[in-house]
């Protein structure tokens, strides 16, 4: 990444950040950390002239962040045992003695606990983070209202934001918004060869002819796999012959999985939809389909995977639910011209139905100008230089005061 690109974070003796010893606390990704915000940070804050420290249960961080300009710390970040939880605020207190640490940033909501605590007595700026779209519910207890006494709070998202600032309105005027990163140079159509499509749609045992509805999302109560299914009947009814719903995803539990074929079957749509395991090769399989949709009932289904498909181009119907208006611009949010993807009424069949119609019957043209605003619109929210910009913004405001 180049200095330019994180300006006005470039070396010298007026750069905020030269110089600067910043502490980032992420737990392994199957504790909810993210690894690879935390590295492209590191990276990032390397370029300014800053030593980057990451502390961190996940030993195979180690040689990433050597190679990128870091430091590694072994920290016990995903810890949720109260006692350990007290015994991290007293390592944590010897490492920003030891390492003369001037900023701290919990990546986790576990870790913030710890942090708060030792950032105050060391009177050091903390920076915390709003795991995905936040808390959820009121909180209970001090371990998670620590999330939010960070001296800035994080938030992936405006939708996140708002919620964190109506369970924490002390913290309203602390909270900035930090979207997520995405390596965009993965996402390039012209990346994914066309024998990737073609073994993807042979897996999926589709005909040639055949337009693919794809649904990339695990197959769960509140995913909306339902309602996709009440949309497909309703789309058979109109006389659509050529179109094949894939449901892309595992199944948590197997009974769900059998109701959802129940379901199929009594809406007389199970010829028409083909259920597979995740795809391995998500770029292939967005390009592969003439529409991607994620038809959740509820905002934690709008996942990073509907971020992803926007970028990579696809024609994206997303429930408008959580920040799904932050990933897509559609009407009555902005002019038809500008478009990007649909947004559809959450478990509203007809609702959906509608949009996955309105998709399939765009002309070439029209379909091409959604996908290249819609590659457009992610690259300037949601690219890696984006994310990184911000979030050193946040330490730079953080350490001026």
């Amino acid at each position: 990444m180049s200095v330019d690109a994180l300006t006005p974070f470039g070396r010298g003796a007026n750069a905020p950040l030269a110089g600067r010893t910043i502490l980032q606390i992420v737990p392994p990704v199957d504790a909810g950390g993210d690894e690879r915000a935390t590295l492209a940070v590191t990276a990032a804050l390397a370029e300014t002239g800053a030593r980057a420290l990451v502390a961190s249960d996940s030993g195979e961080l180690a040689g990433e962040l050597q190679a990128i300009g870091g430091l590694f710390v072994q920290f016990p970040a995903a810890t949720k045992n109260p006692l350990a939880m007290t015994l991290n605020m007293r390592r944590l207190q010897r490492i920003i003695a030891s390492e003369r640490v001037d900023l701290v940033h919990a990546r986790s909501r576990w870790a913030a606990w710890a942090a708060v605590k030792a950032c105050r007595k060391a009177k050091r700026p903390l920076v915390t983070s709003l795991h995905g779209d936040g808390v959820r519910s009121p909180p209970r207890t001090s371990f998670e209202t620590a999330v939010a006494e960070g001296d800035f709070v994080i938030a992936a998202s405006e939708f996140a934001a708002r919620r964190g600032a109506g369970l924490f309105p002390a913290a309203r005027l602390r909270l900035r918004v930090v979207r997520p990163g995405l390596d965009l140079t993965k996402l390039q159509p012209e990346r994914v060869s066309g024998r990737r499509v073609a073994d993807i749609r042979q897996a999926w045992g589709v005909a040639a002819h055949e337009r693919v509805v794809l649904t990339p999302a695990r197959l769960a109560p509140g995913r909306g796999h339902a309602t996709l299914i009440e949309a497909a009947a309703l789309i058979k009814g109109h006389g659509l012959d050529d179109v094949r719903f894939v449901l892309a995803g595992d199944a948590t539990k197997p009974a769900f999985a059998r109701e959802l074929d129940a379901l199929a079957a009594k809406r007389g749509v199970q010829s028409m939809l083909v259920r597979v395991g995740a795809a391995a090769d998500l770029p292939a399989a967005f390009i592969g389909a003439a529409v991607v949709v994620f038809p959740a009932a509820n905002a934690d289904g709008v996942t990073r995977t509907s971020i992803e498909a926007a970028a990579i181009g696809a024609l994206a119907i997303i429930s408008d639910v959580g920040p799904a208006r932050e990933i897509v611009a559609a009407p009555p949010y902005a002019d038809a011209e500008a478009r990007t993807g649909w947004l559809a009424e959450p478990s509203n069949a007809a609702a959906l139905a509608e949009a996955i119609e309105a998709a399939l019957g765009l002309g070439a043209s029209a379909r091409e100008a959604v996908r290249r605003r819609s590659r457009a619109k992610i690259a300037e929210a949601f690219s890696l230089q984006r994310m990184t910009h911000d979030t050193l913004s946040v330490y730079a405001e953080a350490l001026g005061r």
